[in-house]
């Protein structure tokens, strides 16, 4: 019941955007003559609303819209267009199951908005960016950027998109079985929207609180629901929405032990699916329908379903239907009698669920709860303050009063009283309120506390990292000309350079790990101790032969669940003696620049790692001249976005950088580098970790 709501979820907020929900073929017409207006806003306007309504009909048209609107915009260096078309791309995107892109574009479209610093698109972004994590099982984040939206719809009192954030939210804490606070949430939402008589909204509110009913095992209840859902859905068109109402009743038809009428809402789900080209409720509900086919023995058409859905959910990148479906096959080889391939899938299915339901995720989760409802009650007693001062001048000036204008000493005497039994109220209350400032307090400084815990554990985490990656003094003994560009995204990272020296040779790596951040520190810890021990161990010289063995190792180590971690990068090996320079390569080459002319060297296009190209790595000799400048990097600079339009850096402009300074001293050209970088990401975030390295032969 879960995972049929989570698809749901995505596209909660997107129709909020939007005046206009379903208009007939005459207002499109009419929006198309629009795009021919000389007044740029005008026809800005008409290529958003047109990308808007034609996501369902025509996802090609939809994109060619957004897009003419975000290559218009760059011409005419409106941001707050430019946003726009980032956003209505993502939508088409997220619509066409491709959540990589729609992400992309929706975090890009987010930086550009909080520079411009309009709330309510702000908001927009972080819910649709907060919605694609909860798809992916990062709860942790996506609850941090539903709260922060709440905040902003709260601060500007917008109901309706209040209301909708709630019930992300309370879908969240469904996600988690934690229907206790889902229903807090959800209840909020569906408050405001029946106070709003919002037909678009309330069937949502209803689904989810299905869901909460279904797993409670209150059945009855919850198929009501869903058919009062079902129904509005299908009134306002809203068919991604009505497709998941259908598979939910699916789900509740059959814990009745109705397989009939699961399986046909099973396949009138999968059939809207299809019709609106949903790749990731398709891959939902056939997961479900192949249940069926498991309770009735059908076990060949079930696993070519499954197998089929987990293909396309590992494609798209998404981790719960990936779980789901591993589940469902575990289930069908165990009842099949295949015991051999029943632990193979049991032993994925922990190995996922581990990952998403992750002791760091849960922590995260509760923290960000707790400084949200720490936050809120800030301000509550805050209000709550200028409300007693406000009620302590009014008695000031009450008693002041009856002091100057009544002279009698026994209404005098009486007032005296009176305003010692409001003095001794107000202690009381004041008295309550240091008690609840003093637990807020604590409980902030338990909140630092963690914090301050988990930055201890991750510097001391870089600090081993550090003592494996290139030693300065090696490389000062061997290349006395050069430089190292190192900067984590992170406080530890997935790249990472590291020297050696073996005999005669001197080998020197500048890799890309799979990930950044913690993740990516684990897999470099790795492949730095796979070189090692290639070279010191097994007295492997050639670079190429020395790839082939890191990546055997990482097969073998860490490739048993189809995981394809590994990592790109280039290893020189110089002969000290012959002054020989051979080298290997990955997915990178070495850059050779002779008086300011740039000479790319060849390279294998495969990863150190389980890739789709599995070939044996060369080794390759470096024909070079005294003068001649090398550098090695990963994709972190080039790729960073930044600049006057948020665009990324690119190769070309690293290597046309590299080449006017390189005829420079080694530290200045160091220098260059680093403020060319600061200066083109600006206020934007960093996104991956960089590593370059110049060497002067």
């Amino acid at each position: 019941m879960i995972n049929s709501l989570l698809r749901t979820s995505l596209i909660l907020t997107l129709f909020l955007y939007s005046s206009v929900f379903c208009q007939d073929n005459k207002y499109i017409d009419s929006l198309k003559k629009l795009t021919d207006s000389p007044i740029d806003s005008v026809r800005f306007s008409a290529y958003s609303d047109l990308a808007w309504e034609m996501k369902e009909k025509d996802k090609n048209a939809a994109l060619d819209f957004s897009t003419k609107l975000y290559n218009e915009a760059l011409k005419n260096n409106n941001n707050k267009w430019i946003a726009q078309g980032l956003n209505d791309m993502g939508i088409v995107y997220l619509r066409s199951g491709d959540f990589k892109k729609a992400l992309t574009n929706f975090e890009r479209s987010l930086a550009i908005r909080r520079k411009l610093g309009n709330k309510k698109d702000i908001a927009s972004s972080l819910s649709k960016i907060a919605n694609i994590k909860t798809d992916n099982g990062q709860y942790g984040e996506a609850l941090e950027l539903q709260l922060q939206t709440l905040r902003i719809y709260e601060e500007l009192n917008i109901l309706p998109y209040m209301a909708q954030t709630y019930n992300n939210i309370g879908q969240l804490y469904t996600n988690l079985n934690n229907y206790k606070i889902s229903n807090q949430y959800l209840q909020k939402a569906f408050e405001i929207s029946k106070s709003l008589k919002d037909v678009y909204t309330m069937p949502v509110t209803l689904s989810i609180m299905g869901s909460n009913y279904g797993d409670l095992g209150k059945i009855d209840s919850a198929i009501i629901c869903y058919t009062e859902a079902k129904k509005l859905f299908k009134e306002t068109e809203e068919l991604s929405y009505y497709a998941a109402a259908c598979n939910n009743l699916g789900h509740l038809y059959r814990k009745l032990g109705d397989t009939k009428n699961g399986e046909t809402s099973y396949k009138e789900a999968i059939a809207i699916s299809r019709q609106i080209g949903d790749s990731s409720g398709l891959v939902l509900f056939e997961n479900n329908l192949a249940n069926v086919l498991i309770d009735r023995g059908e076990y060949a058409e079930a696993e070519k379903m499954l197998l089929n859905s987990r293909k396309v959910s590992e494609k798209m990148g998404l981790g719960e239907s990936v779980l789901k479906t591993t589940q469902s096959l575990t289930d069908l080889y165990i009842l099949s009698g295949d015991s051999k391939k029943g632990k193979i899938e049991f032993d994925r299915y922990r190995h996922l669920q581990d990952s998403i339901y992750s002791k760091e995720n849960a922590i995260r989760f509760s923290e960000a709860q707790a400084k949200f409802d720490v936050e809120k009650k800030d301000l509550e007693l805050a209000r709550n303050k200028v409300e007693i001062e406000s009620e302590r001048n009014k008695v000031y000036f009450v008693y002041g009063a009856l002091a100057f204008f009544i002279l009698l000493f026994s209404i005098s005497i009486w007032a005296f009283i009176q305003k010692r039994r409001n003095s001794k109220a107000l202690e009381v209350k004041n008295s309550q309120l240091e008690s609840a400032n003093q637990k807020i307090y604590h409980q902030k400084e338990e909140l630092v506390q963690k914090q301050k815990e988990i930055y201890d554990s991750m510097y001391y985490a870089k600090k081993i990292q550090n003592a494996l990656l290139a030693n300065e003094e090696l490389l000062l003994n061997n290349l006395v000309n050069h430089f190292i560009l190192f900067k984590p995204k992170d406080i530890v990272s997935g790249d990472f350079t590291w020297a050696t020296l073996k005999d005669d040779c001197f080998y020197l790596a500048c890799c890309d790990s799979t990930g950044h951040g913690v993740p990516g520190a684990f897999m470099s810890l790795l492949n730095i101790g796979f070189l090692s021990e290639a070279i010191k161990e097994r007295n492997i010289l050639e670079p190429g032969q020395i790839f082939n063995y890191v990546r055997s190792r990482l097969i073998e180590t860490i490739g048993n669940d189809d995981q394809k971690d590994g990592f790109d990068g280039i290893l020189l090996c110089m002969n000290l003696k012959s002054r020989e320079i051979s080298y290997a390569s990955a997915n990178n080459t070495p850059l050779l620049i002779r008086k300011k002319e740039l000479i790319h060297l060849k390279g294998n296009k495969m990863p150190v790692g389980d890739g789709i190209k599995t070939d044996s790595f060369e080794t390759f000799r470096l024909n070079y001249e005294k003068g001649d400048s090398l550098y090695l990097y990963t994709d972190g600079y080039p790729d960073q976005f930044g600049g006057s339009k948020g665009k990324k850096l690119k190769y070309k402009q690293l290597e046309e950088l590299l080449a006017i300074n390189s005829e420079q001293p080694i530290h200045t050209q160091k220098e260059t580098l680093l403020n060319h970088f600061e200066s083109w990401r600006g206020s934007l975030e960093q996104v991956d970790d960089v590593c370059v390295i110049g060497v002067q032969l």
